[in-house]
């Protein structure tokens, strides 16, 4: 048993050192998400094998990540009419909310974030409740979802 232990924490470690290896290599395309999951599971070691707090954490990166790219700016395009006038700065997510401005533009991330963030909180409380859901089934012999 003790073993099968060693193992499990190896297998556990390692990839947690994968994911915020191939995060951090990753950072400026792909990255940030892997190495937000990977640092998770590094905070969350002691507690892994509660199955509930590993899925909210899973859970809450998940949604972090959906919230902020479903509203945060994510492709711009500057137009210049004549020489020396000012440019119109447009840029676009994926839902297609249009943030705008004039001259040198940079739309705020703060709606990105605040949305990662409600969903973050929304998909980890969803995810330990239903996990909690599960687990009294299962205490009790009854269906696990009524």
């Amino acid at each position: 048993m003790e073993t099968h232990n060693r193992a499990g924490e190896a297998a556990y470690w390692a990839l947690v050192v994968f994911l915020i290896g191939f995060g951090f290599l990753g950072l400026i395309s792909i990255g940030a998400p892997f190495l937000l999951l990977g640092i998770t599971l590094a905070i969350l070691s002691r507690r892994r094998h509660e199955t509930g707090v590993i899925a909210a954490g899973v859970a809450a990166i998940v949604g972090f990540t959906l919230g902020y790219v479903l509203l945060a700016p994510l492709g711009c395009t500057s137009s210049s009419g004549a020489p020396g006038s000012i440019s119109h700065t447009v840029c676009t997510n994926v839902l297609g909310i249009n943030y705008s401005g004039v001259g040198l533009y940079n739309p705020s991330l703060a709606p990105g974030l605040l949305a990662g963030i409600v969903f973050a909180v929304t998909f980890a409380l969803g995810t330990r409740w239903i996990a909690r859901r599960i687990a009294a089934g299962r205490a009790s012999g009854s269906p696990t979802i009524a």
